[in-house]
């Protein structure tokens, strides 16, 4: 009888640590909710892009203009080296709240990636050249602001060093 006992008070304690952590769990879901039709990472835009302006090609990899694209605070255009070599040239377009358009050409052809669902606020961004040295080239420098008016990202991307 003893050994029901101690084997039921046990058990007992299991099941009250699961239910424990499954309440905590429905806590979380409730108060940190996941939206799976919104575009959760910034990040992968800011990586995408950070990968495009590393692979520039040259020392000024920048464009004033491509095709039907002008450069501005809302669209960045930059000449990069393909991984299977080549070259092609990329706009990445801000313009759109809560979108983000990466265009890229390749011998002319255009083949489009595109970040929907975006927080509004990343709509305040602004891409700047700025040159970081005398004898250096010119790097992207990524400003964005929160619905609050505070920096939220501030990054400067350099191209690699091709010579």
């Amino acid at each position: 009888m003893l050994e029901v006992i101690v084997s039921m008070t046990i058990f007992g304690m299991f099941l009250a640590v699961l239910f424990i952590l499954t309440a905590e769990m429905r806590g979380y879901e409730k108060r940190l909710p996941i939206n799976y039709h919104r575009h959760p990472q910034v990040v992968a835009v800011l990586a995408r892009m950070r990968r495009d302006v590393m692979d520039g090609y040259g020392k000024n990899p920048y464009l004033n203009a491509y095709g039907s694209y002008t450069a501005s605070d809302k669209v960045l255009i930059v000449k990069a080296v393909q991984p299977a070599g080549g070259l092609e040239t990329i706009i990445w377009d801000f313009r759109t709240p809560g979108e983000v358009l990466r265009r890229s050409y390749n011998v002319g052809i255009p083949t489009d990636w595109v970040a929907r669902g975006l927080p509004p606020d990343f709509s305040r961004i602004d891409i700047d050249a700025v040159q970081t040295g005398p004898d250096s080239g010119w790097a992207t420098h990524i400003t964005a602001r929160d619905g609050r008016g505070r920096l939220a990202i501030d990054a400067i991307l350099q191209p690699r060093s091709t010579q």
